[in-house]
């Protein structure tokens, strides 16, 4: 068995470890999760440590070692910049990259899931502040069919709000989304749409969402 592989990978979160290193877990472009050693991340100026938040995506070059894996090189292909410099848009995304940790917790790979996420933080980034509600609940949406939990399509399409929440694209919901009505009525059913979706999601899995719990409270 090959002890060093590539990978493009997305960083999920971080994790201390020692005085300078980091424990990244990553979702790769094969739908897998993947935790690895990022050595000396933490120094100032360190090779390793622009990479290593997350939202970041690069490839990386990882050595297997004998409990986690070891990042010895990586080059940067996008950092999501948009969504990470607004505190909506950031609330947002991780509730996307702690979901995508979870669901793949178990070493599960979840077909298009890397994909997916992807698209969802290119439309985050630039989708009008309105819909970012939407956005997020048409994700949850996607990954819990993903992940064998889909609602009920036929009961949800006769309310016009929550259907619109299953739209085949993330670019749909960011072109269509600005058109809606957005009188006080409109806004709060929709608001009650979405918080909806986040009970239906929180239910089926395993351990609740902490961002999600915080951004259900904001809305």
């Amino acid at each position: 068995m090959t002890k060093s592989y590539t990978a493009e990978v997305l960083v999920l979160s971080k994790t201390k470890l020692g005085e300078s290193d980091l424990i990244l877990t990553l979702l790769s472009s094969e739908d897998g999760q993947l935790r690895a050693v990022t050595k000396g991340a933490r120094k100032p100026g360190a090779k390793l440590c622009g990479i290593s938040e997350p939202f970041n995506v690069f490839a990386g070059k990882f050595h297997k070692g004998k409990s986690l894996d070891i990042c010895t090189e990586a080059k940067a292909i996008e950092a999501y910049a948009g969504v990470r410099s607004d505190y909506d848009r950031l609330m947002v995304g991780s509730i996307a990259l702690e979901l995508a940790a979870q669901v793949t917790n178990d070493g599960d790979s979840i077909p298009r899931l890397y994909a997916m996420t992807r698209t969802f933080l290119d439309v985050l980034g630039t989708a009008d502040e309105e819909i970012l509600p939407t956005l997020l609940a048409a994700y949850l949406l996607k990954v819990n069919a993903m992940i064998g939990y889909s609602p009920e399509h036929e009961l949800c399409a006769r309310n016009a709000r929550l259907s619109y929440l299953f739209q085949s694209t993330f670019s749909t919901i960011r072109t269509e989304g600005a058109a809606e009505d957005t009188t006080g009525d409109n806004k709060r059913a929709r608001v009650a749409d979405v918080r909806q979706v986040m009970n239906f999601t929180e239910k089926h899995l395993p351990a609740n969402l902490k961002s999600l719990s915080y951004y259900r409270k904001s809305l």
